[in-house]
Order: structure tokens, then C-alpha cells, then sequence
């Protein structure tokens, strides 16, 4: 409806930027079968709840956002105009009805310009409006025509709507004041599983009683991912906070992702990031998974490592085994290398001894015994050709 369309704008701004203010009468009635109606009405000051009254009291609760008490005791009239409506519309549509709910209010620009409206619904659909300049009725719906007729010829009915929506509406706007309310900013970040799926709703719900606030943003590396993205509000909430919501399907079985939110409002940003919980505290990220492909990065450090450990032992040992070693000393008979010695004894020619030391010992020879001969046989030569030898052996008187 146009009125709806004008007031929704003024209302989710501040007073002082919009240079107006606003005032909304919300009435719901309610009636079952063999049950007395349910009446409740909640008045609103630019976006504000202030009061609130209902058929078991018919007096107003005035919220602790009211600075003001000018303001009126009861909701007699209110109620009774709407329980006449849930019996009389009925009978004029011909249809059972359940609900019906009145909008009426006005709004007083800065300049003292008022624009007042009036509207019904039956059901949840429009019904039928009231413009206070003509004092007539439109319908909104087929069904609302023999209704329109009717009230169209109250003409005491109309009048008093449009004293009330024209004359007493912007009064009550000029005697009313709010208190300050501090600015605050909360955001909340959970998610709600799909059932027999791997996917969860992810919501953040942001509750602000900063008027600037107007979208909020999925982030994160996960954000890319969402399956989608659907924005809600900002809305109105009867502290006088205003709501948005956010909704994205995502999935609970990637545990590396992210997935965040923020709202920017105008003195800063408010930034929270899902811990992977439900709204009460149940978690969604599948920890079993986790665990496991912990286990298996370690099991695979360990086995590669047990693996690099056994093929360096065993080429080690491979070396080992490929070595060469020396072939051992052959060994002589013992009768033969004492022959083969007295035919060293007998021989002066150091080379054929040196030939025959070979032969007993190996055709290479053992380096160690070969030298150990070697000086043996000097000191026996020298003890047979070196005169100084025999020279040292001559005492005193005989040199």
C-alpha cells in the first residue's frame, strides 16, 4: 500500500535526519470458534514501541522507552472497534474470518504538514482503506466491497476515524518524547543443520539500535562457496532496535573453511566469525574427521620416515657385503717352510732368498713378516761381512 511505502522510509531513519516524526496504532484481532476474541494493540513512535494493550487489561503498559506519561490509559475505543469488525465482516463477506488487523496513524513533517492513513486487513491480505480527506472507503479486495458500501454510509464512523487519524494523532507526536537510547550494535553468528544432509544454515542476526545500520555481508574464504545468500530487514523490533538477518546454505563438512559476517554502522564495523555452533551451542563440524586426518598425516610422517631409515640401513649393508676383502695368506706346509728356510741359510744371493721367503709366505707376501725377515738377514749379513761389526766386538787393549 502507498502509505506503507511513504512511512517505512521515514521510520528506519533517525528523527533528525528524516525532520519528521511518526506515530502507529497496530491493532490485531483474533477469534476461534467457541472462543471469546483476542484483542492487542502495540503503538509505535518513529520505529519505537512505547506502549502496548490488550483486551485483558484494556489499559496501556507504557515501555520503559517512553520519557513522556501524556499519553492515554486505556485502549477501550480500539478494542471495541475491532471485535465489532471480526463479527460484522463476516457476515458481510459471507466467509469465516480469523484475524483481522488496523493500521492507523499519522506522520508530522517539519513544517507541522500531516499525512494521516488508515488501513484493514482480514487474514493477512489487504482489505480495505480509509482516506481521511474524503471520508471514503476503498476496497482493497473483491470480497471487501459489500464492506466498503457499508461503512461508506457511516458517516459518524468516518468522521470520528478522521478526527482521530487528523487532529489527535499529531497532538500526541508533539507531547511525546523518548529517551536516549545508547548505541549498540550485536551480532550474532550460528547455523542450523539440514536434516539427512551435509548442509547447514549459517545466520547471522544482527540487533542494532543504530538507525544507519542497513546490510549486513557474508565473508570468510567459505563465503565464495554458499550455495545462496539471502538478505533480510532491517525491520523494526519493539525495544526500538532494529533487525536484519542473514541466511546461506553452506556446507559442515569442510572444517578448513571460514565463514563470517559484518555490519558496518556509522562509527564502525562489527565483524564475528562462526566457531561452527548452533544457536545453543551445539557443534556442527564433524571433529571425528578432523582427528582422523590428523592421525593419518602423522601415521604417513612416520611410515615415510621408517621407510627412508630402513633403505639407508640396507644399502649400508649392501656396501658392506660388495666390499672386497683381502684374500687371506696362503698357507704352507710347515715341512716345506722349514725345508725351503735351511735353503735360505745356505744361500748367500739376497735376491733368491728373497724368492724363497715369497714362496713360503704367499706369492705377495706378507708386508709385515717380509720386513722383519728383511732385517733379519741384514743383521746376520752384518754380522758376517761388516768389519766394524766385528770391530765393536774387540774389548780395550785388543783394538
Amino acid at each position: 500500500m502507498k502509505w506503507i511505502q511513504l512511512l517505512i522510509p521515514c521510520l528506519l531513519m533517525s528523527t533528525n535526519a528524516c525532520g519528521s516524526h511518526s506515530l502507529k496504532f497496530l491493532s490485531t484481532g483474533r477469534v476461534q470458534p467457541g472462543d471469546q476474541p483476542l484483542v492487542e494493540q502495540l503503538t509505535v513512535f518513529d520505529g519505537v514501541p512505547i506502549s502496548y494493550c490488550d483486551t485483558l487489561t484494556k489499559r496501556e503498559q507504557l515501555k520503559p522507552t517512553l520519557e513522556s506519561q501524556k499519553f492515554p490509559e486505556n485502549c477501550h475505543e480500539a478494542s471495541l472497534n475491532i471485535i465489532l469488525s471480526l463479527y460484522g465482516i463476516p457476515r458481510l463477506m459471507n466467509s469465516t474470518v480469523y484475524v483481522v488487523q488496523r493500521r492507523r496513524g499519522c506522520i508530522l513533517s517539519a513544517n507541522g504538514m500531516v499525512f494521516a492513513f488508515e488501513a484493514w486487513a482480514v487474514d493477512g491480505m489487504d482489505f480495505i482503506s480509509f482516506d481521511p480527506e474524503s471520508q471514503r472507503w476503498t476496497s482493497q479486495s473483491p470480497s471487501a466491497r459489500p464492506v466498503e458500501q457499508l461503512w461508506n454510509k457511516n458517516t459518524l464512523m468516518n468522521h470520528a476515524y478522521r478526527h482521530f487519524i487528523r487532529v489527535e494523532c499529531p497532538q500526541m507526536i508533539q507531547e511525546i518524547q523518548l529517551r536516549p537510547i545508547q548505541q549498540k550494535t550485536e551480532l550474532r553468528v550460528f547455523a542450523k543443520p539440514i536434516v539427512d544432509t551435509d548442509q547447514a544454515l549459517l545466520r547471522c542476526h544482527v540487533t542494532s539500535t543504530d538507525k544507519s545500520v542497513s546490510s549486513v555481508h557474508l565473508i570468510g574464504n567459505g563465503a565464495s562457496r554458499a550455495s545462496w545468500i539471502r538478505v533480510t530487514g532491517p525491520m523494526p523490533a519493539e525495544d526500538g532496535s532494529v533487525i536484519l538477518r542473514l541466511t546461506a546454505e553452506i556446507s559442515k563438512s569442510r572444517n578448513t573453511v571460514t565463514y563470517g559476517c559484518t555490519v558496518q554502522t556509522g562509527s564502525h564495523n562489527t565483524t564475528v566469525f562462526w566457531d561452527g555452533n548452533t544457536v545453543d551451542g551445539r557443534n556442527l563440524l564433524d571433529n571425528s574427521r578432523v582427528f582422523w586426518k590428523i592421525l593419518q598425516v602423522i601415521l604417513g610422517v612416520v611410515c615415510a620416515g621408517f621407510t627412508i631409515a630402513s633403505i639407508y640401513r640396507a644399502i649400508r649393508y649392501l656396501v658392506k657385503c660388495v666390499k672386497k676383502k683381502p684374500s687371506p695368506p696362503s698357507r704352507v706346509d710347515p715341512q716345506l717352510v722349514e725345508q725351503f728356510t735351511r735353503m735360505m741359510e745356505s744361500v748367500a744371493s739376497p735376491d733368491l732368498q728373497s724368492v724363497i721367503f715369497s714362496v713360503t709366505q704367499g706369492r705377495e707376501g706378507n708386508r709385515k713378516s717380509h720386513e722383519q725377515w728383511e732385517m733379519v738377514v741384514m743383521l746376520r749379513d752384518q754380522s758376517h761381512y761388516d768389519p766394524e761389526y766385528f770391530a765393536d766386538k774387540i774389548e780395550g787393549p785388543q783394538r
